[in-house]
């Protein structure tokens, strides 16, 4: 997987990632295929994006192209686009392009036809089929052969992008908005200029432990029943307010931008830890270490634009470094 973050400030935009790239292999286990991906790219002089999620994809309409890295179809993209778009719409191109190769749907569709006729092979019988609201897994209700009502689910990974930065100037100044757009899903503006949530940070990947340390939770916290007991009988809003209570106290708004790059650091470097260290947690055991190698970090200047802070590169024997 990865750990992906934005952070704004009033200096400008941060944009971090780390460099770890796993797949599954003939068997379905979990390996690490490469320290050294790219999941940052510049857009623009004033927009940048993040990437996570599978590192390869397969193109239905190209099939003889084989698999080819996400990066890939990313560049692609970039190479015929407008260098004048904004955020906005920069975000929406390359959701619906990434749609249109990922064709979420249809491998949904195919994860879901290949648990019926696995049931049926057991000897069992479908009773039920639901859809994530996300269009990302599915949950089947069925009979096994002993008349006992069992469940079983799927999913695909979801493809998480970050695209940030500044659009023309409007009222003096370049104005800066950042937006999540994952696939299956859709597109969201998550930071606007001059908004109360102009300045913070949002994350995507593996996003457990940052989760833990800003907010103070889990993200699956939604599974316990008795979070869901609590729900029912004090109602979402006064459960989500409680919650939002043991959130850190950041102070986004005077964070500075190396003040921004250590924080985005820290987090990536102390997920890559607790990751070596653990193998899930007790109610969902077993976990993939998908934070790791070097961390690259952009930096979107309000008027400069986009900058490396932090990136990696690649050294030939004659100590000459590829740009």
């Amino acid at each position: 997987m990865s750990l992906t973050l934005s952070i704004t400030t009033p200096e400008g935009i941060i944009l971090a990632a780390d460099s770890r790239q796993t797949y599954r292999n003939m068997v379905g286990a979990s390996r690490v295929g490469s320290d050294s991906a790219t999941k940052i790219f510049k857009v623009s002089e004033r927009i940048g994006l993040t990437v996570a999620g599978p590192a390869f994809l397969l193109d239905s309409k190209k099939p003889e192209e084989g698999a080819r890295g996400i990066g890939t179809y990313i560049n692609d993209f970039l190479e015929q686009l407008n260098m004048t778009e904004t955020v906005q719409t920069v975000a929406k191109k390359l959701h619906k392009h990434l749609e249109s190769i990922y064709e979420p749907s249809k491998k949904l569709s195919e994860i879901e036809e290949q648990i019926k006729q696995n049931i049926k092979a057991m000897g069992g019988e479908v009773k039920s089929t639901q859809q994530s609201p996300n269009k990302d897994a599915v949950i089947i209700e069925f009979t096994d052969n002993k008349g006992q009502i069992q469940t079983v689910g799927g999913n695909i990974m979801p493809i998480a992008l970050i695209l940030a930065g500044y659009d023309e100037e409007r009222v003096g100044k370049p104005e800066l908005s950042v937006y999540n757009a994952y696939v299956p899903g859709s597109v969201k503006l998550v930071r606007e200029h001059n908004s109360q949530n102009s300045y913070g940070a949002n994350w995507t990947g593996q996003t457990d432990v940052i989760t833990r340390v800003v907010l103070g939770r889990d993200p699956r916290l939604d599974q316990l029943e008795s979070l869901q007991a609590a729900k029912a009988a004090l109602g979402d809003q006064k459960v989500l307010n409680d919650l939002m209570g043991l959130e850190y106290i950041i102070n986004w708004g005077t964070m500075t931008l190396l003040d921004a790059v250590d924080f985005a650091k820290l987090m990536i470097e102390t997920t890559s830890a607790i990751q070596r260290f653990s193998d899930g947690i007790q109610m969902m055991p077993g976990d993939m270490p998908g934070v790791g190698g070097p961390i690259d970090v952009g930096v979107i200047f309000p008027v400069e634009g986009f900058k490396w802070s932090e990136r990696k590169k690649l050294t030939l024997e004659n100590t000459e470094t590829l740009k």
